[in-house]
């Protein structure tokens, strides 16, 4: 017997345990842990995951971090094995880097244990395409989460008021940009509306902006035997063009980043850019927009070869070190189920499924979804190279050089690819 002070009844010893387990012991509950991307993308998972442990008991803690640190906790982590993370998002460029390492799990056995052969065929294939490993036939190691592939926006009230035609190729938009640069003197600021606006940045910035260029006037980043190409006479010809494009951009683009490219767009002071879509809802927020209704989001402009948008999925994976794949592996398809990503488009991400982006209630919401479904269908992903982030880097050091006027574009090219087959040489 004990005493219990309080009122000093006595209690059994037996009876005193159960009582001291009912109170203090939690029902087992499976936990995971998920790396996650600051910005919409990464609220929108982190969304889900509230939704989901409220509906099935499992805990999922939260890891956030900036864009600029998440690369490299997340690989530092995985390569160091110890299991911190259940699940991670990534950026599809990393996937090489991440899958070249061997620190993802593959999920084709997870999906059989499932009785499923492989992926949903409703994700659009070129979302799954940067899941696999080798790029587009190899094993999945991922799924994709957010649809982001690059639209070409334009001032459709500018293109009527001077009888111009959507631009459907890159001599389109540059005759455009010049006509609008020199008849627009008096802009929504009472300034000039600047016939095209661009990130040309260092760095991923100016890469981003150049590659579809790039691509549309036949450029590749590397040639059939995998050596470094960018500076072909038609690489050097498309950063040629980019600098003709630069004449009719607003005063400082060389430094431009996404939010200065949205502030001019959204003021109406530029007429054209590439951007993502992200930027779509705002064009229609009185609080930030001044062209509400005369922003169109169209494909991007063909060269020599068809116009292609550069895809940015966000994608979800498993670490391989995870020590809960199969809880992960509910968790992952419960989140990119067609009704999760409905959810999650409606909170502004742009799904990966073909379903999604066709939903009725989803498209009078979006307009722009048919014209984001046809770009991310067409389009093509960064080099799948485990060293696209130092190479990224080092040509968008030579681009934002060539815009600035630091260098003439056949030097930057030049520079570019040395600099690019240097960085090959050191990872071999």
């Amino acid at each position: 017997m004990i005493i219990c002070a309080d009122n000093m009844r006595t209690i059994p010893l037996t009876l005193l345990l159960l009582l001291t387990v009912s109170c203090t012991s939690q029902p087992n509950r499976k936990q995971l842990t998920l790396a996650v991307v600051s910005g919409a993308e990464g609220e929108a998972l982190k969304q889900a995951a509230r939704d989901y442990e409220t509906q099935t008991g499992t805990h999922i803690e939260i890891a956030q971090f900036p864009y600029t640190n998440l690369f490299e906790k997340e690989l530092i982590d995985l390569k160091s094995r110890t299991g911190a993370y259940d699940l991670i998002m990534l950026d599809d460029p990393w996937f090489p880097r991440f899958a070249n390492e061997n620190v993802l799990t593959e999920l084709t056995p997870l999906l059989q244990k499932r009785g499923q052969s492989g992926p949903d065929p409703d994700f659009v294939e070129a979302s799954l395409n940067v899941c696999r490993h080798p790029f587009q036939t190899g094993a999945l190691y991922a799924l994709p989460y957010v649809g982001n592939s690059q639209l070409f926006f334009y001032r459709k009230d500018l293109f009527d008021k001077y009888s111009l035609k959507a631009p459907s190729t890159w001599n389109d938009a540059l005759a455009a940009a010049k006509t609008i640069h020199e008849k627009e003197t008096n802009g929504a600021n009472g300034g000039r509306v600047y016939g095209y606006v661009m990130r040309a940045a260092q760095g991923n910035a100016a890469v981003a902006d150049f590659m579809p260029i790039f691509w549309a006037f036949g450029g590749e980043m590397f040639d059939a035997n995998g050596k470094p190409s960018v500076n072909s006479a038609q690489g050097i010809a498309a950063l040629q063009f980019m600098l003709e494009l630069g004449k009719y951009a607003p005063p400082g683009y060389p430094s431009f980043n996404a939010d200065e490219v949205g502030a001019h767009l959204l003021q109406g002071t530029a007429a054209m850019s590439i951007n993502w879509p992200a930027w779509i809802s705002s064009f229609s927020d009185s609080a930030k927009s001044k062209v509400i209704g005369k922003m169109e989001f169209g494909q991007l402009p063909a060269g020599k070869n068809p116009g292609r948008a550069e895809i940015g999925n966000w994608l979800i994976a498993i670490p391989r070190e995870s020590k809960n794949a199969d809880a992960a592996m509910d968790f992952l398809l419960w989140a990119t189920a067609a009704e999760q990503m409905k959810l999650s488009a409606q909170r502004g991400n742009p799904p990966t499924r073909k379903s999604v982006f066709n939903d009725p209630q989803l498209v009078a919401k979006f307009p722009s979804y048919p014209a984001q479904l046809r770009s991310l269908e067409s389009s093509r992903p960064r080099p799948r190279t485990p060293l696209w982030n130092e190479i990224e880097n080092a040509f968008g050091i030579y681009l934002s050089k060539a815009n600035s006027g630091e260098l003439p574009a056949e030097d930057a090219m030049n520079q570019a690819n040395a600099e690019i087959k240097k960085i090959i040489e050191r990872g071999k």
